[in-house]
């Protein structure tokens, strides 16, 4: 799965009282892009109260921290209607940018 279906396609996961969703990306030339391979972790709330270092090295070596997925939405969201975004490429790029920069 590559990071634009996990971003386009964030509201098909849904946060419980007992466990989160994280996303994880590898990041070629040092940055996040639409095409870069993405993992959705499924992590209890225990899991999510480890250090971001110690989920990536036991659950998916290789992967940079990206967002949780409730971020993403909740962004996501914002966007969807704004007028300056207008493709569902536009889109993902601004959720990539917030990620990098803004988060």
């Amino acid at each position: 799965m590559d990071l634009r279906e996990v971003i386009l396609k964030c509201n098909q996961y849904e946060d419980s009282d007992e466990f989160m969703y994280m996303v994880f990306a590898k990041k070629p030339n040092e940055n996040f892009e639409s095409n870069s391979e993405a993992k959705v972790l499924k992590l209890t709330l225990e899991e999510m109260e480890m250090d971001l270092n110690d989920i990536k090295t036991s659950k998916c070596p290789g992967y940079e921290y990206f967002l949780e997925m409730n971020i993403i939405q909740e962004f996501f969201e914002d966007i969807k209607n704004m007028d300056e975004y207008k493709t569902d490429e536009e889109k993902v790029n601004r959720v990539i940018y917030y990620a990098e920069y803004d988060a």
